[in-house]
């Protein structure tokens, strides 16, 4: 799994999230404003939150589960943000910092990698 669409809750395109290879517990992450992105959705809470200033490169962790995938890293904001891609190549994101959380859908649109 070398990449991952992050959507709002509603299944509007938000970003892409690059994973580098090989599959190891660390791995480097980078999100990336998706090609279909509407300018409502990048100023949106999710927008503010995923994109907070410029592309950064994060460490994050990548955790092959009997489900699927759980990929974890936090932003430069603080933000954790928690992805879980299921067997079936979809699943969920969340970010929270504090008491305040945001999440969508996700999916690989690739699969797993091997």
């Amino acid at each position: 799994m070398n990449m991952i669409v992050l959507m709002t809750a509603a299944g509007a395109p938000l970003a892409m999230l690059g994973l580098s290879t090989p599959v190891t517990p660390q791995r480097s992450c980078i999100v990336m404003v998706h090609p279909q992105i509407t300018s409502t959705v990048f100023e949106s809470k999710e927008g503010k939150i995923v994109f907070p200033d410029r592309p950064t490169e994060y460490p994050c962790s990548y955790a092959r589960t009997k489900g699927g995938a759980d990929i974890a890293f936090t932003n430069q904001n603080g933000w954790r943000f928690e992805v879980r891609i299921g067997r079936s190549d979809e699943g969920t994101w969340k970010a929270s910092l504090a008491d305040d959380a945001v999440s969508g859908r996700a999916f690989s649109p690739f699969g797993e990698q091997k």
